[in-house]
């Protein structure tokens, strides 16, 4: 209904494109079941009455990747309307927004500076209101500025793997996220760093060049040990690994709070 609000007489078409997506996302090129002879706007909007929840989710991901007037720039209606939806029927889900990145281009032998999109809007999950509030939103919000872009696009894949249940590459995501960061802050500060360092060698480069006492290293560096011993990042060798929801969960938030923490330690 907002898709139809917001796209008016382009709508029926809207939904063609959409559905041609959203077949290639799932190798189906018929996605319901209950009538062969649908259109394709039909047939994607039975799809939508009858799928699974996480499929669903996908779609709406899919919707802002469009290349539709109404729906691809940075200030679009339909991710504020979407998230009152999930506020008001108490869903734990929210639609992150577009991220921006500034690029010089060659304008008729002129250098000028240009705007493009460098992250479509994901589908978040969100457990509690308070941590999200202050934790997930302002690292999301953070990582908007230019330096981060590489750390954006790794914790937004973090959040999307959570969504998803794959727990493993989450904490994979996080430690990778919470790296570059770092390497941005050491930049930022102007201390000496190596692309190659690790999350513990990092930590300690901050510390000794901020003002945190040397008991930070300790909860600091915990992050990256999930990492190491729990995500995928390294073989599992003959013992398996399993990451349940709830420590997944813990190293998203976890890895949030240091990220924003770090941030306005060294701004």
């Amino acid at each position: 209904m907002l898709i139809r609000d917001q796209m008016q007489g382009s709508y029926a078409h809207f939904l063609e494109q959409l559905h041609n997506k959203v077949a290639y996302l799932y190798g189906q090129p018929r996605l319901s079941r209950s009538n062969s002879t649908a259109n394709l706007a039909d047939d994607l909007l039975q799809f939508l009455f009858t799928c699974k929840d996480e499929h669903f989710l996908d779609v709406i991901e899919l919707v802002f990747t469009m290349n539709y007037a109404g729906i691809t720039w940075p200030d679009n209606p339909l991710i504020p309307a979407i998230n009152q939806f999930f506020s008001v029927d108490d869903l734990p889900y929210q639609v992150t927004g577009y991220c921006m990145e500034e690029f010089d281009t060659n304008f008729h032998g002129q250098t000028r500076t240009a705007t493009r999109i460098s992250e479509f809007p994901h589908v978040i999950r969100k457990n509690s209101e308070v941590i999200h509030q202050r934790a997930i939103e302002p690292a999301v919000l953070l990582f908007r500025s230019a330096p981060c872009q590489h750390a954006n696009g790794e914790f937004l894949r973090a959040l999307e793997d959570y969504r998803k249940g794959d727990y493993q590459d989450c904490l994979t995501k996080c430690g990778s996220a919470f790296e570059s960061t770092m390497k941005v802050l050491c930049q930022r500060r102007q201390i000496p760093f190596k692309q190659t360092d690790t999350a513990s060698i990092l930590i300690k480069s901050l510390l000794k060049k901020g003002s945190l006492e040397t008991f930070w290293e300790q909860p600091l560096t915990l992050i990256a040990t999930l990492r190491n011993r729990l995500s995928s990042s390294h073989g599992a060798g003959t013992i398996p690994k399993s990451v349940p929801d709830h420590v997944a969960a813990y190293v998203i938030n976890a890895t949030a709070a240091a990220i924003v923490f770090l941030a306005d330690e060294f701004a």
